[in-house]
């Protein structure tokens, strides 16, 4: 196993892996060209960001990790760089920063004198891109041969946000896609150092580890389309509730229960930009990815439903509870919730905002609105505070499975005919007789 490694990306994912590769002892240079970041990781003075367990992760790792803004070091003291940046601009894929670091690396290593690097990637990439793209670049830029000069291994991160260092220490499988045997079994040896639950760890092609990555993505949001699906249908239907039919399916091997749970749909970081780089990918290659197109479009559609399901109530005050895209992170890129707090905006109604982890990022959302589109300067209010939120609203958005959301009952009733609509049946309607209760995957009793 390596003596130390150089972690490029110290992001939601890079920095809880960097930290479990140094507590497992691996001692780890850490680079990232947020000045801000670094300084906040040297100082030690406070977690940049949440994620469960970093805290706690960072605080063990230590004595074993250094940070740093420049690559000036990485040739002189490591044999082996780990690559987890962002592969995205806007809204779309895109390997632009991967092939930056690759560049600002060979830059070092053309001024070393060390016979040989290993490149290990982590970020998602489309199939084909490494062996097409990556690697002859770094051919190029250092005159060196592969696995001569240099190896390269993908290692694709299948992790949540909200759970990142959970999975990354109780994996369901490894996957390392490798150009040689010699770059496969380095790599196998560090991220071995990870896993307590000692999984599978597949080794294969580059190729074959890229379209693994897309293709299990793709698999999932296949899931999440179909569940969504059944709970559209099943508010067509009397005396039915989604869980209860889901549930009783997921009992079944093949199916599982995971992202079985009909609700919003899917946003974040991932899902929404993998989905849309795999269609265009399958298109290249003569092959029409119909099945992918549907299920973007039924995750469109379940944001366009639940905005005129809100609608439908006729009410001007509007409280949303749970911004991020998901439990237990302050992301909020693609966020159900937020797409329909800015469609409330655009048509007028006071927008009342809570959520315990991103408002910060909301508010810097809604800073830059495009108000001029509108009529009326619109109404967004922001709460630290649930119960506040969820008083001021004629109608209560329950938009994440969020356990403190439970405490609510009736005796938060503020308004005549205020309603609840639970978008993940995170509350029990038997418990509502003064406030009207409502939820996703069943049908309305109000409208």
């Amino acid at each position: 196993m390596t003596d130390k490694i150089s972690f490029i990306g110290l992001g939601k994912l890079g920095l809880p892996l960097s930290t479990l590769f140094a507590k497992n002892g691996v001692p780890v240079l850490g680079i990232d060209t947020n000045k801000k970041l670094i300084n906040t990781l040297q100082d030690n003075m406070f977690t940049p960001f949440f994620e469960k367990g970093l805290g706690r992760s960072l605080d063990l790792a230590y004595n074993k990790m250094e940070y740093t803004t420049s690559y000036d070091r990485v040739m002189d003291e490591t044999d082996v760089s780990v690559i987890l940046v962002n592969t995205q601009i806007g809204d779309s894929y895109s390997s632009e920063v991967v092939e930056n670091v690759i560049k600002d690396l060979c830059a070092e290593l053309v001024k070393s004198r060390k016979r040989y690097h290993l490149f290990i990637l982590s970020s998602t990439v489309m199939p084909g891109e490494i062996r097409n793209k990556l690697i002859p670049m770094i051919e190029k830029l250092t005159d060196r041969e592969l696995n001569r000069g240099f190896g390269f291994c993908y290692v694709p991160d299948i992790v949540k946000l909200g759970s990142v260092i959970e999975d990354f220490e109780n994996p369901d499988v490894v996957i390392i896609g490798g150009s040689d045997s010699r770059s496969i079994s380095t790599t196998h040896d560090l991220y071995k150092t990870i896993p307590v639950n000692n999984p599978p760890i597949c080794r294969m092609t580059l190729e074959e580890a890229e379209i693994a990555k897309v293709t299990l993505n793709a698999y999932l949001v296949n899931k999440i389309s179909f569940a969504n699906f059944v709970s559209n249908l099943c508010e067509s239907v009397d005396n039915v509730n989604v869980d209860n039919v889901t549930n009783a399916i997921g009992y079944h091997k093949p199916i599982g229960h995971q992202f079985l749970k009909g609700g919003l749909g899917f946003g974040g970081t991932c899902f929404p930009r993998d989905t849309r780089a795999f269609i265009d990918f399958s298109s290249k290659l003569g092959h029409h990815a119909s099945h992918l197109i549907a299920t973007d479009g039924i995750n469109n559609e379940q944001h366009q439903r639940l905005f005129e399901k809100v609608m439908s109530y006729d009410k001007k005050s509007i409280s949303i509870l749970g911004l991020s895209f998901k439990p237990n992170t302050s992301v909020i890129k693609e966020s159900p919730s937020m797409k329909l707090a800015e469609h409330l905006v655009k048509v007028g109604k006071e927008v009342n905002l809570y959520d315990p982890l991103c408002l910060e990022h909301v508010e810097s959302v809604f800073s830059k609105f495009p108000y001029d589109r509108m009529r009326d300067e619109p109404q967004i209010n922001y709460y630290n505070s649930m119960k506040a939120c969820f008083r001021q609203g004629e109608v209560v958005v329950v938009a994440l499975p969020l356990e403190e959301f439970k405490s609510i009952d009736d005796s938060w009733k503020s308004h005549d005919d205020q309603l609840i609509l639970d978008c993940w049946r995170v509350l029990n309607s038997s418990d509502f007789e003064k406030i009207k209760y409502e939820c996703l995957g069943e049908r309305s009793q109000y409208v």
